[in-house]
């Protein structure tokens, strides 16, 4: 009798499910938004991820971060908002504008995931949430409303040899960034409080990086300082408000203490490691149940002591400045990387 020979077919490990190289299922996947590659923002997002890596709240979970950066373009940051609205459990806008992009598309798929956002100066204005406390929303996060009146009162500190009704002051800013405006409107106010003249303040948008050269130098050649808010377009093109500044001698204030790395003068600032990191804690309280996020306040302003004195000598020695008193710089820490 002849033996038959049976043939199975053959199976794949994949088929079944015993691929040994698949990744293990995420407890938790987080996305974040960031419209550009900037230090602060970059700053906020490296602090944001430790955070969460290192909370005793979610110590033996698996978390996935998927990040994307939108490199200013305003297409790529709706495709990139609808990608991580769709699939994550908890979001993080770092900016206005991606903060934004991230609500309305995850709006429009009537999804309540907890949004969060980080380097948002006025999340009330920009219609984010509706207050910063007591707030009943999906919405809360970390704001960087920088010390604006503070940062115009070293605009007299630096050029003591001119009174204040002589100094001409330009505000400069991206028209798109809604933060930015309400920081240019304060510092106006604030400078005027200062004995500044209305008449010799200057506010000066670009509308994107195309203009930022033209518009800068524009408005450089009619004043003595120009004063940058923590606008995003600008702080990633600093190397071309640098040449400007060189070019026309002007002080150049920052609203934030990264902007110095690149071409800004000096600043008080807050910290954008700050930031990150109690983002990051509220996303922990969040992801571990501990807390709703209708429960969680805004952090809006930080404390006198929390502030960052910073400057920049070689990059306002370039611009030709020499009226700031040494005594003024002495409480600074200086930003120069040579």
């Amino acid at each position: 009798m002849k033996k038959k020979l049976l043939i199975l077919p053959m199976i794949s490990l994949a088929s079944i499910g015993l691929m040994t190289s698949c990744k293990p299922k995420a407890d938790f996947t987080i996305g974040l938004l960031q419209i550009v590659s900037a230090d602060a923002l970059d700053t906020a997002r490296t602090n944001f991820i430790n955070a969460v890596k290192n909370s005793e709240q979610l110590k033996g979970k698996r978390i996935e971060f998927v990040s994307k950066n939108s490199l200013g373009e305003s297409a790529s940051q709706t495709a990139q908002a609808k990608s991580l609205a769709t699939k994550c459990d908890l979001l993080l806008g770092i900016s206005t504008p991606s903060a934004l992009a991230l609500k309305n598309a995850r709006d429009e798929l009537g999804k309540d995931t907890p949004l969060l956002f980080t380097a948002v100066t006025d999340p009330v204005d920009a219609q984010l949430m509706p207050s910063l406390t007591n707030h009943n929303s999906t919405v809360t996060g970390t704001s960087d409303d920088n010390p604006v009146e503070e940062q115009i009162k070293l605009i007299k500190k630096c050029l003591p040899d001119k009174a204040a009704n002589e100094i001409k002051l330009g505000i400069f800013y991206t028209q798109s960034e809604s933060n930015s405006l309400v920081q240019a409107n304060r510092a106006k106010a604030a400078a005027i409080s200062e004995g500044l003249l209305d008449g010799n303040i200057i506010q000066k948008t670009c509308i994107d990086a195309s203009d930022l050269r033209s518009s800068a130098e524009n408005l450089a050649s009619h004043v003595d300082v120009i004063y940058l808010p923590t606008d995003n377009n600008i702080a990633d093109h600093m190397d071309v408000i640098k040449t400007v500044t060189d070019t026309y001698h002007n002080l150049c204030i920052t609203g934030e203490e990264n902007m110095l790395l690149g071409g800004g003068h000096l600043t008080y600032s807050v910290s954008y490691e700050v930031l990150g990191r109690r983002v990051g804690e509220m996303a922990a309280d969040i992801l571990s149940g501990s807390k709703r996020i209708q429960d969680i306040d805004a952090e809006k302003h930080m404390e006198l002591s929390e502030l960052s004195k910073a400057y920049n000598s070689k990059f306002i020695q370039d611009s030709g400045i020499t009226t700031i008193p040494a005594s003024l710089l002495a409480d600074f820490k200086d930003m120069y990387q040579g």
